[in-house]
């Protein structure tokens, strides 16, 4: 054991400080982020090439968006590595004191990161609906007052983490004079309102969807695709409940590791989910007829055994047809893409190769 170092916390009855090579989550922690960022990267290469080659559309909001988000969740990786450099990951009795300052600056400026990133990824998907339902007025709305809430609530959680401490400095520095509001209101509040604003994303586009006109199981792939954000909320609801561990003990650098865990997996998610609508068309455009096919019939198969409707179905043409209802697998040519000139009085579906809203068109 190194000498001449002393923990940041006594250590438990008959555990020794160990500094020179202490338990820590180090290497798990690396690996988890290169995981997440090659996942991520790949996720926006592909939307990229997709939006700008396969489908010939021109970059919107949305896209620059995602482009932002990844370049701050790179910056919020490159700042969570560096903390357990200084020991977060590791017991408190494992890190050396005047290690302390600096694990928690690196910690307190990815905090600020987080919650700008959070905030660009929500305003990715609220950007992307309205690129999708623009012509549906009332939807717009709930789009405008989800941009709105979702710039002031974490314009104000951001505001509120940089000022919790007076001085500013003292969050990183616990021994400079001043003071720090409770350590416990915050993660809590940023997290409420993370999921929150994470469900009402989610639900925006599930009735617009279902009201299209066509046949319920390809409603329901359409659905699945949009619904892909809900594994977001799944990773925030996790974070959220995994809060009361910052807490459990005083064991601060060990715990807030383990939080840190899905605060990187609910961000890179949620980037991944945020591309995900344009995986089909570079599916369909590079993926060999081989795999592509299976795949197709693998998804027309565990759609279809449960939203194939029987007895009279309603074809596109507003027919009724007797008998059950074919199984509909995706066609990708079978949609043109409407100009914007042609506005509301088109009617719409939305094609699962894309990101926009199509005209139908038929023999």
């Amino acid at each position: 054991m190194a000498t001449g170092y002393l923990g940041a916390l006594p250590p438990p009855p008959g555990v020794e400080p160990n500094f020179d090579d202490p338990p820590s989550q180090l290497s798990a922690n690396i690996a988890l982020h290169t995981v997440c960022l090659t996942a991520a990267t790949l996720a926006v290469a592909i939307r990229l090439y997709t939006r700008t080659i396969v489908t010939k559309n021109k970059l919107g909001i949305d896209d620059f968006l995602c482009l932002f988000s990844y370049a701050l969740t790179i910056t919020f990786s490159g700042l969570m590595i560096t903390c357990y450099q200084w020991g977060i990951g590791r017991h408190m009795w494992d890190v050396p004191a005047l290690w302390i300052p600096g694990a928690l600056k690196y910690f307190t400026i990815a905090q600020y990161i987080f919650q700008g990133l959070s905030c660009a990824i929500k305003l990715t998907f609220l950007f992307f609906f309205h690129r999708v339902f623009w012509a549906q007025t009332k939807l717009a709305y709930f789009i405008y007052f989800g941009v709105v809430f979702v710039v002031c609530s974490n314009a104000g959680l951001l505001f509120a983490t940089i000022f919790s401490c007076s001085p500013v400095a003292r969050a990183w520095n616990p021994m400079l004079p001043g003071h720090c509001v409770s350590p416990k209101i915050l993660p809590y509040l940023s997290g409420g309102l993370n999921l929150a604003t994470d469900l009402y994303i989610f639900a925006l586009p599930m009735r617009p969807l279902w009201q299209l006109n066509m046949q319920l199981e390809r409603k329901m792939k359409l659905v699945a695709v949009f619904g892909l954000g809900s594994f977001a909320c799944i990773a925030g609801l996790v974070r959220l409940a995994k809060t009361p561990v910052l807490y459990s003990s005083l064991d601060a650098s060990w715990n807030i590791s383990e939080i840190a865990i899905w605060a990187v997996i609910e961000v890179n998610i949620g980037i991944i989910c945020a591309s995900s609508t344009t995986f089909p068309a570079f599916v369909d455009r590079h993926c060999p007829k081989a795999i592509r096919g299976p795949l197709a019939r693998l998804w027309s198969y565990a759609t279809s055994r449960k939203t194939t409707p029987t007895g009279s179905a309603k074809t596109t043409s507003g027919q009724c047809a007797a008998g059950p209802a074919p199984a509909q697998t995706w066609a990708p040519h079978d949609f043109v893409e409407l100009s914007d000139a042609d506005g509301a009085s088109a009617r719409k579906t939305i094609s699962k190769g894309s990101d926009r809203v199509y005209e139908e068109q038929h023999a």
